[in-house]
């Protein structure tokens, strides 16, 4: 099976030409911020993130102590500091390895190698997310509420993953879509607003009226 390759950086050149390199030979994912990275990690299940540490919102520090939570898949770090102090405390927050920018390709690509030989057998997602009365299993996409089955379309289910898996976080509407339709927010609103109100009423009927994800206006949505 083709590794799959998750490469989060803000910078539209260099997320093109990674993926350009790099789907000649893996199935590439991509993120523009950390919010966005956070959630492809649990919709996509990557074998190895290629981080930028200077991203919007989040910064790569923090996505990689986030992730880390959760995750061991490699990392390696795209980074401009040239400070060993910095570069070795990043190793210790969990980065596998670090490429200072700029950097040459093919050295990147035998690095991207060496860490997926080493992490074989892949390691394991958490498999279970849970939340009060509500559980869900990544591995079997079983989803209960209070004790009870929940059957959910695809993408509702992704919804509920990525928001499951960050509880209390917000997640701005256009990152949520794009996370889990993998397009433009783009006119999208309506579709998005229909599924997370028919989430919301499924829930609710299972667990006593509380629908546990809520709009924070002007902001996004969160599950809390």
């Amino acid at each position: 099976m083709t590794a799959k390759i998750l490469i989060v950086d803000d910078h539209e050149d260099i997320r093109a030409l990674l993926s350009d390199v790099l789907k000649e030979f893996y199935t590439v994912f991509v993120a523009a911020n950390g919010v966005s990275a956070l959630a492809q990690v649990n919709q996509c299940q990557p074998d190895l993130m290629i981080l930028d540490l200077m991203l919007p919102e989040i910064m790569g520090e923090s996505v990689l102590k986030t992730l880390r939570k959760t995750s061991q898949i490699p990392v390696i770090v795209l980074t401009a500091i040239q400070n060993k102090d910095k570069i070795v405390e990043l190793l210790e927050n969990g980065a596998n390895d670090y490429l200072t920018k700029p950097f040459d390709i093919d050295e990147l690509l035998a690095r991207v190698k060496v860490q997926l030989r080493q992490s074989r057998p892949r390691s394991v997602q958490k498999e279970l997310l849970d939340y009060g009365p509500i559980s869900l299993n990544q591995v079997t996409h079983q989803v209960l509420v209070a004790g009870q089955d929940l059957v959910l379309p695809k993408k509702e289910f992704a919804i509920l993953q990525i928001l499951l898996a960050h509880p209390k976080q917000v997640f701005p509407k256009d990152q949520l879509y794009e996370a889990v339709w993998g397009e433009p927010y783009f006119n999208a609103e309506n579709t998005l607003n229909v599924h997370l109100s028919n989430l919301r009423t499924k829930i609710a009927d299972l667990a006593e009226g509380a629908s546990y994800i809520n709009s924070i206006w002007g902001i996004g949505v969160r599950f809390d």
